[in-house]
Order: structure tokens, then sequence, then C-alpha cells
């Protein structure tokens, strides 16, 4: 790979919440600018709501990054994906919406009697996001060759 193709190792996503959370330090209140205050609000910024999303959001970038092909993707969305072979882009969001919902009903099941495991509720979560933006982006004849990729089936060349 090009080096010009290389992605930054720090993504803007990532210095924009780094951002955030020096902003929230020198946010603090002015009358106590304490040490202590401010790594208070720091603390805060760093572990609310805004930095769950976004480090979600940092997880699915790294894995695209990765591409199709790589083998912690191919492990981590593999089976789903070969349970989606045969399905437009569209019909393929409708199923892994429906997948996300049963399994969201199963979490909290499964929490009740404290057995729980978030694993596969991230998984279908990070596909989630990554068909909607692959529909976002108009990438409906992409996405038959990455499902292929993903289920380790041969691609079909134009030159065959």
């Amino acid at each position: 790979m090009p080096l010009a193709e290389r992605s930054p190792v720090s993504t803007r996503r990532q210095q924009r919440d780094r951002e955030r959370i020096r902003r929230a330090a020198q946010a603090a209140p002015a009358g106590s600018q304490s040490a202590m205050t401010a790594a208070l609000a720091q603390i805060g910024a760093a572990f609310d709501e805004a930095a769950i999303v976004n480090a979600f959001k940092i997880r699915v970038e790294r894995l695209i990054r990765l591409g199709p092909r790589h083998p912690a993707v191919r492990a981590r969305f593999g089976a789903r994906a070969a349970l989606l072979s045969g399905r437009s882009l569209d019909a393929a969001i409708a199923a892994v919406e429906r997948w996300w919902r049963d399994e969201r009903k199963a979490f909290q099941i499964a929490s009740v009697f404290g057995h729980a495991t978030r694993l596969s509720l991230e998984i279908l979560g990070e596909l989630r996001l990554i068909l909607r933006l692959m529909r976002f982006k108009r990438m409906e004849a992409e996405y038959e060759i990455i499902l292929a990729a993903l289920c380790g089936a041969p691609i079909a060349t134009a030159a065959e």
C-alpha cells in the first residue's frame, strides 16, 4: 500500500475528542482554578456519553481501514456476512436491524440473570453502522465484493 493511502495513526475524530476533553478542563469553574478541578473536569469529559459514542465510531473507522480481507475483520464479521449472502444491501440492513433488536432483548434478559455478554451486541452494532454508511455513500456495487471478501469466496474479475 503506498504511503499516501495509509491512514494517519490519529484520526480527525480522535483529535476532536482530545480537544473536547482539553476544553472541558479549561471550562472548569473560573473561581476555583485548582488542578484537581481541572483534572475532574477532564475525567468527566473523557468518560461521558459523547466519549462512548466517539470510541464506538473510532473502532468502526479502524475496522473499515483494515479492510474486509484482514483476518481480524473476517473473524469478527465473517459468520454474519455468510448469513447475509444473497441479500441486497437494503435487505441486509433490515436483517441486521432485526438481529440487533433481538440481541438487545436477549441481552436484557441475560443481564437480569447475571450472564450477559456484550460481544454479539457490539458486533451487530458495528455491522449496522457499516451497512448504513455503505448505503449513505451509495456503495451497493461494492457491497457484493466486500461480502464475498468477508466470506472468503473468490471474487470474479472482469478479465475472466
